[in-house]
């Protein structure tokens, strides 16, 4: 049989099917417009065990999947459903999301063992019973139609025990179960379904033990499967003699199928795809549609005829498409369901990926976009079938969590749009269901893959739902009633979000790499050098990860030509590095200059300029000279006086070659980090007030040494002065309008604080001020613990930059959190909460998630809100663990640039170079040596300090030289 053949078999002589006969390639993807019918179901899926919890409240008895959970190695992580998303007592939630979704039919499955404790009448619970008429009443007080499914894979543990499923005993008890269901819920329940997929509980809970009951033998699949739709068949006709006449209501069963596509058009893939058909599908659809199985399994069974007629609709669970091949009997095979079933399943690698970003995976993952399938199952069971009404039960996929949900909206709108299709080839499909409703346990994967169209936060108590974006999408498509331009065109995000520009960099675009004193130099304590807060912080014993130092670090003290070489050999344009204050002015005043230190940073200059490399020079990258900390250090505004007179030095002493100067390094850690938390030096815990007072500080000494350099020094050396902020990207969770705001005032919290005073306006944000003045009201303060600039500041503090630099590695997920009774403290002060999107990939350093395209996001925010300056990116980059096969590290830099070079051209960002941190690995502060974000190795271990080329070398050197991207690049093919 040819695939022409097959397929108008499949879809008999409809015109409709036209785009199936030919091909997929160029129809497959057509979104066509219509509508559904006017009684068509929308509707979304769970089950019990995978969303209720409460394994053990209220009477209940344990299932299978309680049992098999809590014994080691079967569930990814040792995850169990002990508590699941809660919906044993969240169910009046849960209804409100179907009401805010706008579905008309609910598919939820009843916990055998919640009303039976073990499984049989002689244990009814009442608690249990009473739990799922209180769901249903709540769901038909919004007009929300229950469909119930009675087994979702939990048998209850006593049925187990006696022989679960490979037992004919299970048949009476599966229709006294059912009896009790009809005799309580019936004249509520319109919908109901016996079993969903048999076929996993037959193969994989009876065969392969892969789920629950764990039981291998050798062809169960046969005889669970028999069982399984006698028992079928038995509750049908229980519903049938006593229920039908008074209730009126529907018995179905729900097979699951994937569609099975010949990998070839040769005679032996196209009967392996109709033998895997008849396998999975027909194992269970025949018997119950034509009275006997399929020609091809039904030797291993009697023939049972009288289960024709036994299903007023059939449910569908589908969700991919396999290509299918024939292969011979493996006589080796461990199980004789897939020895007799001879067939190989591959994936079809050129369909769309499904994957959250397909650079991240070198084949794109196996989830495939193949919504043709949809359509080619239904025509199938049309045509065999008698064209039976059909329920899809569930469609969906899982992927990795992401809130901005395109792939799955992309999903939803094909798949359901097949649905429409095989209604217009005439299919009688009568709705159609998602699966699921909310993240759930995903069996033996645990809570890795997400198939909601809400998240659950299982990492808090309460378990917290949010609406993704397939939820808006889907509601729209409900509310639509089918597909019109605004269902067809509704993204989560810009379509060019996740898509690679091919282009260069402008010419003058400069490329540096960076570092910092404290982190390189080593020599602590040499050539007249004072201590720092770091040195004393580092001393102290338990601060650093294994009592580690900077003492030596990567010794650039001593290793200035080795350095420069490096510099050298990638091509960069810029350095960017720190000057010791307390290397230069060992007590932190002019009175102790030191010229050794400072002979140091003008060796180090003169080399860059000899190998025509920018020294891009920070002021303060957080060493602090400890005999200024103990003066007060930055929670005095003496510190202001003191900085400036620094500032003054190092002008002077270097500023006829330094072009572009940067005043503080991340002055946010300087305040949070060492004084709002005391994580990092001086070590003090002033979360609410003192982390206030060093930042205005800090911002007065930028502003102060910016005007000294512009009225005493630019004239002169026509130098640029800046500040050096860092930001995450702060991406709402939701579509909710407080979940924007919440993102937004993250970034004015953060960037915003210190950005504003001198990007802004002169002042602190409108929101901050306004948030903090009103927290520090209700917590008995006479006045905000946030300081007030003068007038006369104001006026210094508004425009004193020449550039911006920015510090950007990560993006953060906010949402709305109120805090109303809050604590003195910074945090608290937002009303928001933090997390990250579980689908980017995470680094060795907690706080950094690589996420590209959030680099693109704030280069636009600071477009947009602090009038375009001139903007150095002054440092990004990731850690690793060690080694020089970077491969993540050239990932980062390749889609992070990148996004910076979309900035540029396509948003007209004012972008003027990027700075890779960091040059080498070096004291990454907390964690020691123990994470490394260099292009070049160092040998910590070897007293030479040996550096080395990592791959990301390689990489940024032909990324310079190439000045960005092309399809035929070395950047693009070689790494």
């Amino acid at each position: 049989m040819s695939r022409l053949q097959r397929a108008v078999l499949l879809c008999g002589v409809s015109l409709l099917c036209y785009d199936i006969i030919t091909g997929h390639d160029d129809h497959s993807h057509d979104i066509r417009m219509g509508r559904f019918p006017e009684d068509f179901a929308f509707g979304v899926s769970t089950s019990a065990y995978q969303t209720e919890g409460a394994w053990d409240v209220d009477g209940k008895g344990e299932s299978i999947w309680d049992v098999f959970t809590h014994e080691e190695g079967h569930v990814t992580d040792g995850a169990n459903a002990n508590d699941a998303a809660k919906s044993y007592d969240m169910y009046s939630e849960d209804v409100q999301l179907l009401v805010n979704l706008g579905v008309t039919h609910y598919r939820f499955s009843i916990s055998w063992s919640r009303v039976m404790s073990d499984g049989t009448n002689s244990t009814l619970n009442q608690a249990g019973l009473k739990h799922y008429s209180d769901v249903i009443d709540e769901l038909l007080k919004h007009n929300i139609q229950p469909v119930v499914t009675l087994y979702h894979w939990d048998l209850p543990q006593g049925l187990q025990d006696t022989g679960g499923w490979l037992s004919d005993s299970i048949i009476h008890r599966f229709r006294d179960y059912a009896d009790v269901c009809f005799r309580t819920y019936g004249d509520r329940v319109q919908h109901w379904i016996t079993f969903n997929e048999p076929f996993i509980t037959s193969w994989m809970g009876y065969e392969t033990g892969e789920h629950a009951p764990g039981v291998q033998q050798d062809n169960a699949t046969y005889l669970v499967a028999h069982n399984i739709i006698r028992s079928h068949v038995a509750t049908y006709r229980l519903y049938q003699d006593k229920y039908r006449v008074t209730q009126r209501g529907l018995v179905g069963i729900t097979l699951g199928s994937e569609w099975y596509e010949p990998k070839s058009e040769g005679q032996p893939d196209l009967e392996a795809a109709d033998r895997a058909l008849s396998f999975h599908l027909g194992l269970f659809a025949d018997p119950l549609f034509k009275g006997d199985y399929p020609e091809t399994v039904k030797t291993i069974l009697q023939r049972k005829a009288d289960r024709l007629g036994s299903v007023d609709f059939l449910g569908v669970n589908h969700h991919t498409t396999k290509l299918v091949s024939s292969r011979g009997n493996d006589v080796s095979a461990r199980f004789g369901f897939y020895r007799e079933l001879a067939v190989e399943l591959d994936v079809d690698y050129t369909y769309p990926s499904l994957v959250y970003r397909e650079d991240m995976d070198p084949k794109g993952g196996e989830q495939r976009l193949m919504g043709f399938g949809m359509r080619k199952l239904l025509n199938y069971i049309r045509t065999t079938y008698n064209n039976p009404k059909v329920y899809i039960t569930e469609n969906g996929f899982a992927d990795c969590g992401t809130m901005k949900d395109q792939k799955r909206i992309m999903y939803l709108r094909e798949y359901s749009n097949n649905v429409l299709q095989a209604i217009q080839d005439g299919c009688e499909v009568k709705g159609y269901f998602v699966r699921s409703l909310l993240d759930s346990f995903e069996w033996t994967s645990g809570y890795e893959p997400k198939r909601g169209l809400y998240y659950v936060d299982f990492g808090r108590g309460e378990r917290p739902r949010y609406p993704k974006a397939s939820a808006h999408f889907y509601s729209l498509l409900i509310k639509e009633h089918g597909f019109t331009p605004h269902v067809r065109d509704f993204r989560a995000y810009p379509a060019d979000r996740d898509e690679f520009l091919y282009d260069h960099f402008p010419d003058d675009f400069m490329w540096g790499t960076a570092t910092s004193a404290y982190q390189v130099e080593g020599a602590w304590n040499e050539d007249g050098k004072g201590p720092s807060i770091w040195d004393t912080f580092a001393h102290e014993t338990n601060r650093i990860a294994d009592g580690q130092t900077g003492d030596v670090a990567c010794d650039s003290y001593h290793k200035i030509d080795e350095d420069v070489q490096m510099l050298k050999d990638l091509g960069v344009q810029h350095y960017r590095f720190s000057i010791a204050w307390s290397r230069v002015l060992p007590d932190g005043t002019p009175h102790s200059l030191n010229m050794l230190g400072v002979q140091y940073y003008n060796n180090l200059i003169d080399a860059l300029l000899a190998a025509n490399i920018q020294p891009m020079v920070t002021l303060y990258h957080w060493d602090l000279p400890q005999a200024l900390q103990d003066m007060g250090g930055w929670m005095d505004s003496a510190i202001i006086d003191h900085f400036d007179n620094y500032a003054r030095v190092c002008f002077e002493q270097f500023g006829d070659r330094v072009p572009l100067w940067i005043t503080f390094n991340e002055a946010f850690v300087v305040a949070w980090l060492g004084h709002g938390i005391g994580i990092f030096a001086p070590g003090i815990t002033e979360p609410g007030v003192g982390v206030y007072t060093v930042a205005h500080n800090i911002i007065r000494s930028h502003s102060r040494a910016y005007h000294t350099y512009r009225r005493h020094f630019q004239p002169l050396y026509n130098g640029k002065v800046g500040i050096s902020l860092d930001i995450e990207w702060k991406e709402p969770l939701t579509l909710s309008q407080q979940d924007h705001y919440a993102a937004d005032r993250a970034i004015m919290f953060k960037l915003g604080w210190f950005g504003n005073p001198i990007y802004g306006s002169g002042d602190y944000p409108e929101v901050m001020k306004r948030y903090v003045g009103e927290k520090s009201r209700r917590q008995g303060y006479t006045q905000s613990r946030l300081p007030a600039f003068t007038e006369e500041e104001k006026r210094m503090n508004k425009g004193s930059y020449d550039f911006l630099g920015l510090n950007h590695y990560t993006t953060n997920v906010i949402n709305y959190q109120p805090n109303p009774d809050s604590g003195v403290h910074y945090e608290e002060d937002q009303d928001m909460r933090s997390r990250f999107d579980p689908c980017w990939q995470q680094s060795e350093a907690s706080w950094l998630w690589s996420n590209s395209w959030g680099l693109r996001y704030v280069l636009n925010f600071i477009k947009d809100r602090f009038g375009n300056p001139p903007l150095y990116i002054t440092e990004s980059g990731r850690p690793d663990s060690g080694g020089k096969d970077d491969i993540n590290r050239i990932y980062y830099y390749r889609n992070y640039t990148n996004e910076v070079l979309k900035a540029i051209k396509l948003d007209g960002c004012n972008v003027k170079g990027y700075t890779a941190w960091s040059l080498m690995d070096n004291f990454e502060w907390l964690e020691g040596y123990h994470q490394q974000f260099g292009l070049y190795h160092v040998d910590f271990n070897d007293p030479n300090r040996t550096r080395t080329p990592k791959q990301s070398a390689d990489f940024y050197r032909h990324l310079i030289s190439e000045n960005g991207y092309t399809m035929n690049s070395r950047v693009m093919t070689d790494f």
